[in-house]
């Protein structure tokens, strides 16, 4: 198969994914206002020369968020600096989605591309990833951000997993940035990611104890992986020991929310649909096991395991509490799909090497083979997207100047356990609030906000911001005060010991700047590292 026949197929696939973008209006979706506003803040911190802040001070009014510190944020800042630039919300936002689109077919293709020779199977593999209809309801139904951005990495992981398991271990960057994407896009599914990692190394244990510069290279991976990533992770493990969070107060019902099986194969959300599932026919005919697709079956037993798990079949009732963070059991399609593609894409290369040479060429049925699924996935898609009942919307620029619009959150799982009055969150924003109840008017400037005129006798004052560990609070004349998080309301609560005047910043912690230091040293290293290969491994002249 040509080139330019890949290129005619990939502009197809790409152009029916993205049908729903082209519209001067902004798309729908469950979650669209929380990301829209993520991303919004991000552009505040950019403007205010603050592009990395972890408590997001446009939310609530000005009393703050900690999206950022618990919701990475690595790929939105591509939309924050185009709003930043001066374009507007629903163009910015679908620019965004075209470019999670075009990237999943590329990591779809380019993944598949390190496993087998040829185009056929990284074509099949990327049509079948972008089409997939759970990868389409969570852009345009559920506007589930973190969750589709993270799926983009699946496929480097996949493909990390067969050069782990099957050949030398000598790619081990793919999966080491995939599971570094991941990490960086989303947190529960970093968690099925490392479940997928976990079973693959136990399965092949005895051939990594037989192979120890396999298992040096894996955890050597793993160490970096970790490193690089732990401006991330370490600070929200610090924030969680720290303080309590409303996470914990779940109110998802997961015996409720889990599937029927026969539901899983229709045209409905949540469901993976069928045209899925017909494309795995080909293994009916393949009787020769080689590595490759060994490694098909093996993806193939993953992705029905969680095909089942998110059915009754799965105790989500027993587990309630130890679960209750996954939310929904059938959030396990977002695995699935990659796992299917993966396997679809073998199975459909290895069949089309069956075909007999006559009555046409090799090319011909690899055009055959590509055309069938585009076909059988194009028709999917479109029907994914006809049924999809969000409308559209077209947000101002200044949307969220409005400050009650900047209260989404969604579920509020990062609020503080005291903060119970979401309403009066936004009402109080501008004012502290005094011991005799009542509210005085702060200044606010940038992520600090001061406080004049204060009576000598006060014991305590309780600021406008939502407490969050990193807070400093300090006299006018520059002397350190105590503060902590029992205000009312979630607030911070600051004790002036005499002072008439306080002023409150988030500056971070220690351990916030230390591993922004390991994470960017990692990184430095990495690629100091790849670069002494290359120069090393190039001949000389």
């Amino acid at each position: 198969m040509n080139r330019k026949t890949v290129g005619v197929m990939a502009l197809i696939t790409i152009a029916v994914a993205c049908l729903p973008l082209f519209t001067i209006n902004c798309i729908g979706g469950h979650d669209i206002l929380y990301h829209l506003l993520r991303i919004d803040a991000l552009k505040s911190g950019i403007q205010n020369g603050l592009p990395f802040l972890r408590v997001n001070l446009l939310f609530f009014g000005g009393m703050g968020y900690a999206s950022s510190m618990f919701y990475p944020d690595f790929l939105l800042y591509l939309p924050a600096v185009l709003r930043a630039l001066g374009a507007g919300i629903d163009l910015s936002f679908h620019i965004f989605v075209a470019f999670c689109i075009i990237a999943g077919f590329t990591s779809a293709y380019f993944s598949m591309k390190t496993v087998t020779r040829g185009r056929l199977a990284p074509l099949c593999c990327a049509m079948i990833f972008t089409l997939y209809q759970y990868f389409l309801d969570d852009i345009f139904t559920r506007s589930a951000v973190g969750e589709y951005t993270a799926m983009l990495f699946l496929p480097l992981v996949l493909a990390g997993l067969y050069d782990l398991i099957f050949l030398e271990f000598k790619k081990p960057y793919l999966l080491g940035l995939g599971m570094a994407g991941i990490i960086l896009c989303h947190t529960l599914t970093t968690l099925l990611a490392l479940v997928l990692c976990l079973a693959a190394v136990l399965i092949c244990c005895r051939r990594l104890l037989k192979s120890p510069g396999k298992l040096l290279k894996l955890c050597l991976t793993a160490l970096c992986v970790l490193c690089a990533t732990s401006f991330y992770w370490l600070p929200m493990l610090e924030q969680m020991a720290s303080s309590s969070f409303q996470y914990a107060n779940s109110i998802f019902d997961l015996q409720y929310e889990r599937m029927l099986l026969k539901d899983v194969f229709q045209n409905r959300h949540p469901g993976m649909g069928l045209a899925i599932f017909l494309l795995l026919a080909p293994r009916l005919f393949l009787k020769k096991r080689s590595d490759l697709i060994r490694f098909a079956d093996l993806c193939l037993l993953a992705a029905f395991l969680f095909i089942l798990c998110t059915t009754g079949l799965f105790p989500w009732g027993r587990l309630q509490d130890e679960l209750s963070f996954i939310q929904f059991p059938w959030r396990l399609f977002a695995v699935t799909g990659p796992l299917l593609a993966f396997a679809e894409a073998i199975y459909l290369d290895a069949f089309q090497e069956l075909l007999p040479s006559a009555p046409w060429s090799k090319e011909a049925s690899c055009l055959l083979c590509a055309t069938a699924v585009l076909i059988v996935m194009t028709v999917s898609a479109i029907q994914t997207q006809g049924r999809n009942d969000q409308e559209y919307y077209s947000y101002s620029d200044d949307y969220f100047d409005y400050a009650p619009y900047t209260g989404n959150v969604i579920g509020g799982e990062w609020l503080p356990m005291g903060a119970t009055d979401r309403d009066s969150l936004t009402t109080d924003a501008p004012f502290a609030l005094l011991p005799d109840g009542k509210k005085v008017e702060v200044l606010r400037d940038r992520n600090s906000l001061s406080l004049t005129g204060l009576d000598s006798s006060l014991s305590y004052v309780d600021v406008p911001f939502l407490y969050y560990k990193g807070y400093r609070a300090a006299s006018l004349a520059g002397n350190p005060l105590k503060l902590d998080g029992s205000g009312e309301n979630g607030r911070v609560r600051v004790y002036p010991d005499g002072a008439e005047g306080i002023y409150v910043s988030y500056g971070g912690t220690a351990l916030q700047k230390a591993s922004t230091w390991i994470s960017l040293l990692t990184l430095l290293g990495v690629l100091g590292l790849g670069f002494y290969k290359k120069r090393k491994g190039a001949p000389k002249e």
